[in-house]
């Protein structure tokens, strides 16, 4: 139940039940969204799916779009940390870029419903007063676009493009296309683009792309001495 405050502004109940139903919730809510999209998925399927009526829903998410905020915010914020971690690391500029898609291609296949949510929320953007996917995708672009110049300034990076984002596209856009739309295309095959070593290869050739798109030289194998 709400606690209430002195103002009879209620607060959440942050009690360790309130936190289990409102992260069931949210996961309801990511495969609803992920496999309908915002204006298909209704609040009843979403409660239903957790044993609630939808009036439960109203104290935390009045709104659809509150809901829809929340989960988005639940669903990307750590590959958002990731992501910015990779940037602040101790490494040269073409490390950092390598780790940072690492980090996506990790995140991404180990939770495919954020592909299925990028192509929703593309698809749908004009159905939202939101238009970023998650909430710090705007300070890593910036972050990311940093890097990108300091390495062309510095010659680290030698791009085919001049342009970050055409970079950006085709790294990211591998990435979920591989995930989400790659399989329903092949007819008749038993592809699975999350088998292990299905993952292990497209995350090499995806680092390979990166370095390809940034003109980085991949790192020099050291030869064994004989002995």
């Amino acid at each position: 139940m709400a606690r209430i405050r002195a103002n009879n502004a209620p607060i959440l109940d942050p009690s360790p039940k309130a936190e289990r139903t409102r992260a069931a919730i949210l996961a309801a809510a990511e495969h609803q969204f992920a496999l309908h999209g915002f204006v298909a998925t209704r609040l009843e399927d979403v409660a239903a799916a957790v044993g609630l009526k939808r009036a439960a829903l109203f104290y935390p998410f009045r709104v659809k779009q509150s809901l829809y905020d929340a989960m988005i915010a639940d669903a990307f914020g750590a590959l958002g940390t990731r992501l910015l971690k990779a940037f602040s690391a101790e490494l040269t500029l073409a490390q950092q870029v390598e780790q940072a898609v690492e980090a996506w291609v990790d995140t991404i296949m180990a939770r495919p419903t954020l592909a299925r949510l990028i192509l929703r929320h593309s698809a749908e953007a004009d159905t939202r007063a939101t238009q970023g996917i998650f909430p710090d995708a705007e300070p890593i672009f910036r972050t990311a676009v940093s890097v990108f110049e300091q390495g062309v300034e510095s010659g680290e990076f030698e791009p085919i493009h001049d342009d970050f984002y055409l970079a950006a596209s085709a790294v990211l856009g591998a990435t979920v296309f591989y995930v989400a739309a790659l399989a329903p295309l092949l007819p008749n095959t038993d592809f699975d683009p999350l088998a292990p070593e299905q993952v292990a290869a497209h995350k090499r050739d995806t680092v390979k792309m990166l370095r390809m798109m940034l003109g980085i030289r991949p790192p020099r194998r050291t030869k064994r001495k004989a002995r």
